[in-house]
């Protein structure tokens, strides 16, 4: 069998997310779950973490949106601040400190992996404050990478994440001997009900590229409630996924793709 890992962006973010994203750990649908730790909220919700047996839990690192005390910019500031080599990196330092201690003192440990929200811990400046700080724990999680990117719609969203800041962040990981996926999916537009998304899983399964198949991350985004908000603008489309992954379809999209959910991503997984 072929075998996936499965990680649930945006815990802490609000109720509707941490719930949904329970529900699917406890069905035993998740491999891991990625962590905001920016809200004030996140003292609360994460020792409902605690009672996981078998589920990683990572640093879901943000730069790119107002959800608690930290240095942010919106999205497109924020990249073309990194490309021009412009970014407050004193702030970026502290705010990255900062994200990782509520993460270690709420659960005790440090993160069995990190990524970022929208992918920012990619952007130049950040992915090496983030080495930096891992150098200095003497730690090395596993780190997500959106190259290569299984999207088999191709858009220009697929382009943008695949492109910005990846193949430098695979290569200085890996020079570090940091864990990587072979390939990674989970991108779309956030439309389309529960079918279609089952669709969408069934082709990120089957369009690995040459030399990926294993060990490939796909990321999800479950929640229990459709009601968009500034904080939370792709609420609508949490419900479709969290319908999907627990229901009978899931089983048999993962056993007609002949894969099964991995725990842990394992050594060797950072070549292509």
């Amino acid at each position: 069998m072929r075998s996936i890992v499965l990680i649930a962006d945006d815990f802490g973010l609000n109720e509707s997310v941490d719930a949904g994203i329970l529900r699917q750990a406890e069905a035993g649908r998740l491999s891991g779950i990625s962590c905001l730790t920016q809200p004030e909220r996140w003292r609360h919700a994460a020792p409902k973490l605690l009672p996981l047996a078998g589920v990683q839990t990572g640093l879901h690192l943000n730069f790119s949106q107002s959800l608690g005390e930290g240095w942010f910019a919106p999205l497109p500031a924020l990249i073309v601040r990194a490309y021009a080599r412009a970014l407050p990196m004193s702030k970026i330092r502290h705010s990255l400190a900062a994200q990782w201690g509520r993460f270690t003192e709420a659960l005790g440990h440090t993160p069995d992996f990190v990524d970022g929200h929208q992918h920012v811990h990619q952007l130049p400046g950040i992915r090496e404050a983030l080495l930096e700080l891992l150098a200095r724990e003497g730690v090395t999680p596993w780190l997500r990478v959106t190259d290569p990117l299984i999207a088999p719609d191709g858009g220009l969203k697929s382009q943008l994440i695949r492109r910005l800041g990846a193949g430098a962040l695979r290569q200085q990981a890996a020079a570090r001997g940091i864990r990587l996926p072979r390939a990674f999916a989970g991108v779309y537009d956030f439309t389309g009900t529960a079918d279609s998304y089952a669709h969408r899983f069934a082709q990120w399964l089957a369009d690995a590229p040459v030399g990926t198949a294993e060990h490939r991350v796909v990321m999800c985004h479950p929640g229990t409630t459709a009601q968009p908000s500034p904080e939370d603008p792709i609420a609508a489309a949490r419900p479709h996924e969290l319908a999907f992954f627990l229901s009978p379809r899931f089983a048999e999209v993962m056993s007609a793709a002949d894969c099964a959910l991995a725990f842990d991503l394992p050594a060797g997984g950072s070549g292509r």
